[in-house]
């Protein structure tokens, strides 16, 4: 059964995830080389991110049916605040949490309670910071707001994670 509801999901998943073809000569640039814009995640990225938070939040088929087209229009609202907003945190913060606030009702909707709705916002945060842990891990320089000319402040960096870990610990627990 649980194999099944999973099949159901990904597939879900990727028929939400479908995009156009990249126009021509964008597949050359490296993402996250210096100086060269970011691509999309890699589609086994977003894959590890569905399966993820369907686990996390044990969604069921007719639950995730209805979860993953809010998300990812949740997901596509907040990269439109954060590329209006490159240069200015506090604006983009804002931006944030007024959409948080938006989707808080269109979650609470589906998901049909205030605490899964509060683990989703925390599960998006938690996957975020696991990728750039595996990043680091592997070597690679991850990318925040400070650009990739300059280099991360990595003490304060590993602090502000491990800080905010040990707040969400119980949360990866179960």
């Amino acid at each position: 059964m649980k194999k099944i509801l999973f099949l159901m999901v990904m597939s879900v998943a990727v028929a939400a995830h479908a995009q156009e073809p990249p126009p021509p000569g964008k597949m050359d640039r490296m993402p996250g080389a210096p100086g060269k814009p970011r691509g999309p995640r890699p589609p086994h990225v977003e894959a590890l991110k569905v399966a993820f938070i369907t686990q996390k939040l044990n969604l069921t088929a007719e639950e995730a049916q209805k979860f993953w087209p809010v998300h990812n229009s949740y997901m596509a609202d907040l990269k439109k605040a954060r590329e209006a907003n490159k240069d200015a945190e506090l604006a983009f913060e804002e931006q944030a949490l007024s959409i948080r606030k938006k989707y808080n009702n269109d979650f609470k909707k589906v998901l049909n309670s205030e605490e899964r709705v509060n683990t989703v916002f925390k599960l998006d945060r938690n996957f975020n910071d696991m990728m750039r842990q595996e990043m680091m891990r592997r070597g690679m320089r991850p990318q925040g707001p400070q650009g990739p000319d300059q280099k991360p402040d990595r003490p304060a960096l590993r602090k502000r994670m491990m800080e905010r870990n040990q707040r969400d610990s119980s949360l990866r627990k179960n």
